[in-house]
């Protein structure tokens, strides 16, 4: 069993499964442009440039990917995927929309995007303000902690893009209040 794995399972293991084979198959698309071979050596580049910002955010994610087996933990992989379709989406967000006539379910911030990525359904979230960013316990002396953006998620079932696209499109023009990101202006 490889380190880590223990710690979730109970939970699914889809999207780490799905994030280091998908993330290697993409790089062994770009044959010799690949700036890496695998995850694993991403992840090894970050650890030793980590003084220079390669990890400015950390690399959890990639590392909590990076333990799973593609080939020995497919079958978990396809038992999770199987139960996040069935309770995610078909039992989930599918019953609830078809039930309650809905286009769209309306999340704050991107509190729902998790919900909606495990079944694979789509989510658009339009930012319309700028948040304190005050956490607890305080940033350290120094730290100029600047506002972080806040919106609200649209999601919907399989295939519903044009259908969100179109929500998020008319909020956006209704409140005519996106802010776009200060670096971004």
């Amino acid at each position: 069993m490889n380190e880590g794995r223990g710690k979730d399972e109970n939970c699914s293991v889809d999207l780490k499964y799905g994030m280091k084979r998908d993330f290697n198959k993409w790089l062994a698309s770009l044959g010799a442009a690949a700036p890496f071979a695998s995850l694993s050596d991403l992840r090894a580049f970050n650890t030793a440039h980590q003084k220079a910002g390669a990890i400015k955010y950390g690399q959890s994610n990639l590392d909590i990917s990076d333990e799973t087996d593609v080939d020995t933990d497919r079958a978990r992989y396809e038992a999770d995927r199987a139960k996040d379709i069935r309770l995610g989406g078909t039992h989930g967000i599918d019953e609830i929309m078809k039930a309650q006539r809905l286009d769209a379910i309306l999340f704050p911030g991107a509190s729902g995007a998790a919900i909606a990525a495990k079944p694979g359904y789509p989510t658009v979230i339009v930012p319309y303000a700028l948040v304190a960013n005050a956490p607890t316990p305080a940033f350290p002396a120094g730290f100029d902690a600047k506002p972080a953006p806040f919106g609200i998620s649209f999601t919907g079932m399989a295939c519903s893009e044009p259908k969100l696209i179109e929500l998020a499109y008319g909020f956006e023009q209704a409140t005519k209040k996106r802010v776009p990101p200060p670096q971004f202006p």
